[in-house]
């Protein structure tokens, strides 16, 4: 019975194999539409997806997450502190899909940017009494960051999009 297994396993992985080869084959093989009017356009939504993530980050970055959600006086540290996570984990969902059209290099870059913000967010609401001291704190801490995390993510995605554009 062990026999009769393996065989099994193995030929279900020689079937697998050979699917994801064919896989491959396909997603780099051009598609060229025999009338010329359902052609894909990658070069644009590539471009898309960098303006997409461009947006994104700026949605994201300290100063414009503060200016979205302003703390109410009334709100306790850990439930602000929530809604601003929230709200980079929403916007990072909302254009997570985009991720397939821009280089492995560059996406790693984008969740970095966003892992960078929402740990200076951690930072800033340790200990902190009230949701107008984590602001503060925000404010200070990011205008003292050696290298602005969505500065240096925008950067990379010009450098992408620039890179489409011209090959």
């Amino acid at each position: 019975m062990s026999i009769a297994l393996i065989w099994a396993l193995r030929d279900a992985l020689v079937r697998f194999r050979e699917a994801v080869i064919q896989l491959e084959k396909t997603a780099t093989t051009p598609i060229a539409p025999s009338d010329g009017t359902n052609q894909i356009d990658f070069e644009g939504l590539r471009l898309q997806a960098c303006e997409r993530f461009t947006l994104m980050l700026e949605r994201i970055s300290i100063p414009n997450l503060l200016l979205r959600i302003q703390p109410d006086p009334t709100t306790p540290p850990r439930e602000y502190t929530a809604e601003l996570l929230l709200a980079i984990r929403q916007e990072v969902e909302y254009n997570i899909t985009q991720q397939i059209y821009v280089s492995d290099s560059l996406w790693s870059i984008i969740t970095q940017s966003r892992d960078n913000i929402s740990l200076l967010i951690a930072r800033a609401a340790e200990g902190a009494e009230t949701s107008s001291q984590i602001v503060g704190r925000l404010r200070t801490m990011s205008s003292r960051q050696p290298e602005d995390p969505v500065a240096l993510a925008q950067g990379a995605i010009r450098r992408e999009a620039s890179s489409v554009l011209t090959g």
